[in-house]
């Protein structure tokens, strides 16, 4: 068994993003590749174990299917210590699924599972917009809204592995179900799923010509002037910097970092959040400490950079 090469696998519910790096942070192979319909957990499992085979077999490395490890995130809730799931809904798991069992059966390395925003505050913290910072917080505002907590110098997962979830803290509006099985939650009334859910309650998207709606399509009418449109973003903007002002309240972080598609190239958008997070969190801890607000730099593999880091004992 190579003790140099590291695989680190991102697992979403369309894609699945491969990368072999070494010690030194050089990566060897990279593949992305649909994630398996239905994502059954040993569907998953086989098409890992069929990369690293592929990548042995092709890339001039026979290491690759026998490396030092495998670090996966996944966009789920992981039982700290366990490398189990207890849900997921961008697979549709919603019982326990011990994928770090199922993956260990396939593989013959060590595997370790951390969810995608934890992995992230990691990558961004140890590699991207935090370098430098031992206090810091990352939010993703995409599909749905997530966190990680990176405090004092460590990851932070909580006494089980649940911290951070931003996105399920409530409550920012009345009768919207969550896809986590709550109500009213940040993610159900302002996430990129939200914004598109309420302007296809307000437009009849069948005789829109200029439809489908989606996120894009209800920003591109807010920036045009609609006034309909607008309120939706401005609700959202709103709801997620005072989401992020309590966070900053509550931790005192040096550094915020904002990733996701919703914030990505949307200078307005991401200004409004900050200037929010500004007026409403405590005076001390946007003026007294060196605070600053950032968008993320790694994206879309601060994941895998993040487990890379743990995984190689790079993050403590």
């Amino acid at each position: 068994m190579s003790s140099n090469l590291y695989w680190t696998v991102d697992i979403g519910g369309t894609k699945i993003l491969l990368l072999l790096i070494d010690e030194a942070g050089r990566v060897l192979y990279r593949e992305k590749k649909p994630t398996p319909k239905p994502a059954r957990p040993e569907a998953i499992a086989g098409s890992i174990r069929d990369s690293m085979e592929l990548a042995s077999a092709t890339s001039g490395i026979p290491e690759a299917s026998s490396p030092g490890g495998l670090a996966v995130c996944i966009a789920g809730f992981v039982e700290a210590g366990t490398d189990k799931v207890h849900q997921s809904p961008n697979l549709d798991w919603h019982e326990p699924v011990p994928l770090g069992k199922i993956l260990s059966d396939h593989l013959s390395c060590p595997v370790i599972i951390e969810n995608d925003t934890n992995a992230a505050v990691v990558g961004e913290t140890i590699y991207g917009a935090a370098r430098g910072h031992d206090h810091v917080i990352y939010v993703t505002l995409s599909t749905g809204i997530g966190g990680g907590l990176f405090l004092n110098g460590r990851l932070y997962r909580g006494s089980s592995g649940f911290a951070a979830e931003i996105g399920h803290t409530k409550p920012f509006g009345k009768g919207r179900l969550c896809k986590c099985g709550g109500n009213n939650c940040l993610e159900a009334w302002a996430s990129g799923t939200a914004i598109t859910a309420i302007a296809r309650e307000l437009w009849d998207e069948s005789i829109l010509e200029d439809g489908p709606i989606t996120t894009e399509w209800v920003f591109e009418k807010a920036e045009s002037g609609n006034a309909i449109a607008e309120k939706i973003i401005d609700h959202a903007a709103h709801s997620i910097g005072t989401g992020l002002s309590n966070l900053v309240t509550l931790l005192n972080p040096t550094c915020l970092v904002i990733g996701g598609g919703i914030a990505a190239g949307r200078k307005d958008f991401f200004q409004r959040v900050t200037e929010i997070i500004s007026r409403e969190a405590i005076r001390p801890a946007v003026n007294i400490t060196p605070f600053k607000t950032a968008k993320a730099e790694l994206e879309p593999e601060a994941g895998i950079w993040g487990v890379y880091a743990l995984i190689t004992g790079k993050a403590e």
